[in-house]
């Protein structure tokens, strides 16, 4: 009797009991590979590097503009907080100029229904491989111009009907232009110029603010230089996540290079963008450095000044 009790107990309560255990464990060793192979895949992502030595030999690269640059942006933090410029608030700020400039007509919106869908649908899958995103809300325009151009405020993209003709043959091209402008919001380049513009009116007022911001930043553009690189490095990146050949944005900027004036100190001195020429050469140093890609040598004899490599 008491054999056939213990095996009643032994059959209906502890083997139940082992199994349970054993699945517990089992769970726990699967959860704790899972868990082990995200934190080696955190390690194995590969950082890249924003190398911006190429612009050391141009006006924005001198020590005195780099003091001066530190300095403002010193100036800029202490009276307006970088936390103040929350991702809603640049948002919002996008909003109202989108409104203003259109309601104005300084922007003329193209209507083209099929353009439209690829250039969303190029959005949504550049901001879906950012590494930390922002909480910015994104849209895109294209503008009727004709001029090759493409910019951003507060999240609204605009790329005009000249630009679109330059990408019309390659997507990887357009890819890195809208990836660009994501980089201006995603790096804090739009928070910046916030800050400026809050600070400027805080100052001089509402009225006169937005005047002596524009002369602050036309006086200071060649600091501007760094962060158009930063924002090319930001895109690339982007693009090269998505499968796209990177190197087109380097045929992009060499072409580019053919239609600009030869270097000098003063033209340097008022550039927003760094010279194409230059910007090319960036770009083949960050794509061969970050993803061991040979985009061609540029043409030294065609070169400016400030890309030929010093003896």
């Amino acid at each position: 009797m008491t054999t056939i009790v213990f095996s009643w107990l032994l059959f209906c309560y502890v083997l139940p009991m082992l199994l349970i255990i054993r699945l517990s464990f089992f769970y726990i060793f699967l959860t704790g590979c899972d868990e082990i192979g995200q934190v080696l895949n955190k390690e194995k992502k590969k950082v890249t590097s924003y190398s911006f030595a190429c612009l050391d030999s141009t006006l924005s690269g001198k020590p005195i503009n780099r003091n001066l640059e530190k300095a403002s942006d010193l100036i800029r933090d202490l009276a307006i907080s970088k936390k103040s410029i929350t991702d809603s608030l640049q948002t919002a700020y996008g909003k109202e100029f989108h409104q203003q400039m259109t309601k104005d007509g300084s922007f003329k919106l193209a209507n083209n229904t099929a353009v439209q869908q690829k250039l969303n649908t190029v959005l949504k899958e550049l901001l879906s491989v950012r590494e930390e995103p922002s909480k910015i809300e994104y849209a895109i325009y294209i503008l009727k111009d004709t001029m090759v151009n493409a910019f951003t405020f507060g999240g609204r993209i605009y790329i005009t009907e000249a630009m679109l003709a330059k990408c019309k043959q390659s997507d990887a091209l357009l890819y890195a232009i809208i990836g660009h402008e994501i980089g201006h919001s995603e790096v804090g380049h739009i928070k910046a110029t916030i800050q400026e513009l809050e600070l400027s009116n805080k100052i001089f007022g509402d009225q006169n603010g937005s005047m002596v911001f524009g002369i602050k930043k036309l006086l200071t553009a060649s600091f501007n230089q760094k962060n158009e690189l930063e924002a090319d490095y930001y895109g690339i990146n982007l693009t090269n996540e998505l499968g796209y050949d990177v190197c087109t944005a380097v045929t992009f900027w060499k072409e580019m290079a053919s239609n600009e004036n030869n270097y000098s100190d003063l033209e340097d001195f008022f550039r927003t963008h760094p010279f194409s020429n230059l910007r090319a050469q960036c770009l083949t140093d960050h794509i061969r450095i970050n993803f061991d890609k040979d985009c061609g040598e540029l043409n030294k004899a065609a070169s400016l000044p400030q890309v030929i490599e010093k003896n």
